[in-house]
């Protein structure tokens, strides 16, 4: 007496769970993938913009410009700067809505709006700057700012601009 009956799995059925399996991981991979690389930002890490200001009054540096034909409207959700200073030094992103600005004293001027750039789209004709302030002389070396953004189903934290080099100056 044989048995022949039992629990067996057939050829063509193990052939299709493989499948199945295979196609859940590509697809979970590609979702991933998708998720994480969108396409880098313009960076001139080589280019310092310089800036000064007298003690205690705050100076307003750009970091980043969205190109007219930047193409991409990037969801922030946050703006990471990195500087190295010889003191304390208050370094706050903006978001400046339709203006660029190089280094002013006065961003309304250039702005049509000036905003905390957390939760907000950053698009073409849009900037972002660092309000910086110090209490005392200080010399400030900012890198290149990092944005933290979605775009799409992609989320990334990408190096953008260009970094800065603030004097702060006795008065």
């Amino acid at each position: 007496m044989s048995s022949t009956g039992g629990l067996q799995v057939r050829p063509r059925h193990r052939l299709l769970l493989v499948a199945g399996i295979t196609i859940a991981v590509l697809a979970t991979g590609l979702g991933l993938w998708l998720r994480g690389s969108p396409a880098a930002l313009p960076v001139d890490a080589d280019r310092l913009v310089p800036a000064a200001t007298p003690v205690s009054e705050p100076v307003y540096v750009g970091m980043f410009t969205a190109p007219a034909d930047f193409g991409r409207t990037l969801h922030l959700s946050g703006v990471k700067v990195q500087a190295t200073s010889n003191v304390a030094v208050s370094l706050t992103p903006l978001l400046c809505r339709a203006g660029s600005i190089g280094v002013t004293t006065e961003p309304e001027s250039f702005c049509r709006q000036l905003v905390n750039p957390e939760g907000q789209d950053l698009s073409a004709g849009d900037s972002i700057l660092l309000q910086v302030v110090s209490d005392q002389p200080a010399v400030a070396v900012v890198d290149p700012v990092r944005l933290a953004f979605s775009e799409d189903l992609q989320w990334a934290t990408l190096p953008a601009g260009t970094g800065a080099v603030v004097n702060v100056l006795p008065r």
